[in-house]
């Protein structure tokens, strides 16, 4: 396991090939904006996994960092914390600067927060995916609590839809105890957005423990071709869906102490630190979990 200091003139071919796999095929991102000037100018971080390739990041000269990337088949084998330590050390001892800086993807945050970055509030548009800044002196800890779930104590309101988007990335990325989404309209934009269903989908499949349940007040017609409701019956022992006519709010409830509440198709306001608000969302919807009806046309959805 090793992570090579290089340049973009040494490297091109490698890092572009990991960029490529990631940014391009896996998220979307146009290659017009994946390619910039930058890329000449930085230090190049490479991982390699004996002699092969496996992750890749930059650094600016004034601290910037980005372009973090690690191949699929490579997560969750700690390959993220190794580049991020580089970049550090090379920072602190080469560089001589202060802090390091970062836009960093809304479901990545609990992988910065762990490395002890401290979280600017404000989610924004990065080639169509919700980002927050993250910054860090070189060595030392975190220094704030924002998006700290159960110490910010602090309301956030969202005012757009990529906003929305990456509280549910970044809230269920932190894995909560549970999730329930009470849905009074089914033609809210957030439910039919690809990176929120996603980070639905990737919390109900992360642990048997953990459960997504989905209330909505009524069954109308074309139910089936909803693709948050095509999510619960491709998972259905890992989310559920019941109908009853009590429910009363847009809400995503990340107990024990996550609330999203939603006001229109592109505003919401959000917290994580009001436990007692929950724990009364809570204890309204959970008996409605059990006792309200299953679609009957969620019934006859063949997948």
């Amino acid at each position: 396991m090793e992570i090579r200091i290089t340049d973009w003139r040494a490297s091109r071919d490698i890092i572009r090939k990991i960029r490529e796999e990631v940014f391009i095929k896996e998220q979307d991102v146009p290659p017009e904006l994946e390619w910039d000037e930058f890329d000449s100018e930085a230090i190049h971080f490479l991982a390699l996994e004996g002699r092969n390739p496996v992750g890749c990041a930059r650094l600016m000269h004034n601290g910037k960092f980005g372009r973090m990337a690690v191949l699929r088949e490579f997560r969750k084998q700690h390959w993220g914390s190794r580049l991020i330590n580089a970049i550090e050390d090379f920072a602190r001892n080469e560089l001589k600067i202060r802090d390091i800086r970062g836009a960093a993807q809304a479901h990545a945050i609990p992988f910065y927060q762990k490395n002890d970055f401290n979280i600017e509030a404000g989610f924004f548009d990065d080639a169509g995916i919700a980002h927050l800044n993250v910054y860090k002196a070189p060595g030392a800890p975190e220094t704030n609590y924002v998006f700290r779930p159960g110490r910010d104590k602090n309301i956030y309101p969202q005012n757009d839809l990529i906003s929305l988007v990456g509280w549910v990335e970044m809230i269920l990325a932190m894995r909560p105890r549970n999730a329930l989404i009470t849905c009074t309209d089914l033609t809210h934009p957030l439910w039919w957005n690809k990176a929120a269903l996603h980070a639905v989908r990737e919390f109900a499949l992360d642990s048997h423990r953990r459960r997504v349940k989905i209330l909505i007040p009524s069954e109308r017609g074309g139910i089936n071709r909803h693709p948050l409701l095509r999510l619960q019956q491709r998972l259905s022992s890992r989310i559920s869906l019941r109908v009853t006519p009590e429910v009363q709010d847009d809400l995503l409830i990340t107990g024990p102490w996550g609330l999203l509440q939603l006001t229109t198709e592109t505003q919401g306001i959000a917290t994580m630190g009001d436990a007692s608000r929950v724990k009364r969302m809570e204890a309204y919807y959970k008996p409605l979990t059990e006792t309200g009806q299953r679609p009957r046309e969620a019934r006859r959805l063949s997948i």
